[in-house]
Parts: C-alpha cells; sequence; structure tokens
C-alpha cells in the first residue's frame, strides 16, 4: 500500500505524527487520515474527520488540546507497485541518511522552518554547526538537529536550544520556533 513512503525514517508514533502533522518530502500525515479517534478528559471517546484534525504546518488540534488522548487513526492508503514504493521509500531514506545525522539520538528536526526562511540556514550562518553545551551539540551535519554525542542531559539539549535562538534573533531579528516540543520541564 503507497501513501507513507515519506514517513519512512521519521522517528515516532501514528499518534506523535498526527499531533504534530508529521511530514517529509512534500508529504504529511494529513494526506493520509481519513479519521482520528481520542479519549477526552472526561474519559470520552470521540471521532473526527480530518478537517476537525485541524492539520496545519507541523500542529492539530491535538497541539492545543493536550488533554486529548489519540487512541486509533484510520488512514487512508493506495494499493502500489511494491517494488516503486520500496525504491521511493530507499531513495527518501538514502537521502536521510546523506542530509541528516542520523547516527546521533536526536528527537529530529529541532526547529521549524521559518515562513520566509530556512532556520537550519540561518543557524548555519552564526556559525553554530559543531557548537555545543555539555554532550548536546547542534549537527555538524544539518544544523536543524541538536544531537546527543553521548551523555547529553535535557538541561544540556535545552540551554543549547536557547543558546541558539538567541543566537539567530540576534544575528537576523528572526524567531525560531520549536518543531519538537518540550514535556515536563518548567
Amino acid at each position: 500500500m503507497s501513501g507513507l513512503e515519506f514517513a519512512c525514517g521519521i522517528p515516532g508514533t501514528i499518534a506523535g505524527a498526527i499531533k504534530m502533522n508529521a511530514g517529509a518530502y512534500g508529504k504529511e500525515i494529513k494526506d493520509v487520515v481519513v479519521s482520528t479517534t481520542y479519549l477526552d478528559k472526561n474519559l470520552e471517546l470521540h471521532t473526527i474527520t480530518n478537517n476537525e484534525n485541524e492539520f496545519n504546518y507541523r500542529t492539530s488540534r491535538f497541539s492545543h488540546n493536550k488533554q486529548d488522548i489519540i487512541i486509533s487513526s484510520v488512514l487512508e492508503l493506495t494499493p502500489g507497485n511494491k517494488e516503486e514504493i520500496k525504491k521511493v521509500m530507499d531513495l527518501n531514506m538514502n537521502s536521510r541518511k546523506e542530509k541528516q545525522p542520523i547516527n546521533f539520538p536526536s528527537a529530529g528536526s529541532t526547529f521549524k522552518r521559518g515562513e520566509d526562511y530556512i532556520t537550519a540556514k540561518l543557524i548555519d550562518q552564526c556559525g553554530l554547526k559543531g557548537y555545543n553545551i555539555g554532550d548536546a551539540c547542534v549537527s555538524e551535519k544539518h544544523a536543524g538537529f541538536i544531537v546527543n554525542k553521548g551523555n547529553a542531559t535535557a538541561s544540556d539539549v535545552l540551554k543549547l536550544i536557547e543558546y541558539v535562538k538567541e543566537k539567530v534573533y540576534k544575528e537576523f531579528n528572526k524567531k525560531i520556533e520549536l518543531e519538537i516540543e518540550v514535556l515536563g520541564e518548567d
């Protein structure tokens, strides 16, 4: 079945992909979601349509309704040629290996792309590739990723994120946003 080739190599779960409308290579999870069933804070089940998921760039209704828990989703895939599907998945995975630091632990792309700029380019132009706090490091391969070079703590990663945000703002007057979501930290 075809429709999820873009997701090959994206870390996470289907619920996480729906919550943040995960995407790559011009496709997003919203392109295949038919419906989503979730549990609300009153422990009531609801099933909503694709439109009711309120998908947008790296967000959905679940980004704003944090008490709702995604239980399941119906995806619509299309029949396809197995060899062609594998070819696209292999191309996507090879592209990831070539352009992204998948040899180090990370939470995936740390920062969202800006409306009128590519965040990773701004970070790179600030000279931050390879910059580290503890073992948290701005990837030398792709400046949009913060990787763990060994024993990075959550504190190291969060301090590095703030440092990168401050440097980009100071240099380019751009407020960059996180693509990842930080949980459990003040």
